[in-house]
Order: structure tokens, then sequence, then C-alpha cells
């Protein structure tokens, strides 16, 4: 069975709502995406499309599950830095990644944090977008630690249609 795409229904078109994106032990082996996290468990930190009524068909991607809705595309709007809390004795360090939906690789950083501590890495003010709707996945945040079971990260972030951002001038 194929894989379903990254998507969020709607029963109106979106604006947004806020969300608390976490990944509890991260992963010491290989880059994993932030979350899975809320009602919509399994999207986490990669950016979704949005499923929404559209009987006028104003848009040209469809639901291909139904004809009666558009696909949009979705962006992930960071509103806080990822928090990087160390749990262990001593010293490590977090490396974190955004994996775009193209598959290019851009280096965030790398925080090290004493032991017992908290680090901060800025994200606020950058999207993770979906540009192409009907593609299972999106751009994704991404981390990987120097230990095993050493780190919680957590960040803030409003999950939106992109196209709420249409027509928007910026000098």
């Amino acid at each position: 069975m194929p894989a379903k795409p990254n998507r969020i229904y709607c029963r109106t078109p979106s604006t947004g709502y806020p969300e608390n994106l976490y990944s509890i032990d991260v992963s010491d082996s290989v880059f994993t995406t932030v979350g899975p996290v809320g009602p919509y468990t399994g999207l986490g930190a990669n950016a979704p499309d949005y499923s929404v009524p559209d009987p006028s068909e104003q848009y040209e991607t469809r639901d291909p599950d139904d004809p009666a809705r558009a696909i949009l595309p979705g962006q992930i709007f960071f509103l806080t830095p990822l928090s990087v809390t160390n749990k262990s004795v001593t010293e490590a360090y977090l490396d974190c990644q955004i994996l775009t939906q193209d598959g290019d690789i851009i280096n965030v950083g790398r925080a090290v944090v004493p032991a017992g501590d908290t680090a901060y890495i800025p994200l606020q003010g950058r999207s993770l977008l979906k540009r192409e709707p009907i593609a299972d996945d999106g751009d994704q945040l991404q981390v990987m630690a120097s230990a095993p079971n050493t780190f919680d990260v957590i960040v803030s972030a409003d999950l939106s249609p992109a196209s709420q951002n249409i027509g928007v001038f910026v000098p």
C-alpha cells in the first residue's frame, strides 16, 4: 500500500494553528524529523499540505480522494528557537538540519550543551514549506544527537496553508 501524503483535512480553508513540535530522547544514529505531535500524530516538523472544500474549483490541484476538495501547499512557521535540553551528566552536542522537499540539506547548526543545561538554536521566523502539494513530504526539521537518550528538543510553530501569503507585497 503506498504511503499517504503528509496532509491535513479541513472543513474550511484554514488560517493556521499553533503547535508545539518536540522529540524526546533524540536519536544518535540518524537524523530524524522532530515530532510527531498533536492530533495529526505522524506529521511532526514536516510541512503538510491542506485538503480544503472547493466546490467552485478555484484551485487547480484537486484532492485525488475527493474532487470537490482542493489541495493547498502548506507551511510550518517557527515562532520560537529550538530548545535543546541535555539530560546527561556530560557535555554533548546536537546537530540540526533542514531537509528540503527537493532533497537538499541546509545545515542549521550544532549546539554544544553542558551537562544538565539547555541551549537554543534560532529558528524563529524561518519556515518549512511544502511546494508540491501532491508529494508525500515537505521540508523537514531534523536533529541528531552525539549520544543516545541525551537530548529532548521542543519548538513552537504555526501550521498553515502557504497560499495565505499569496499576493502579500514585501518591499
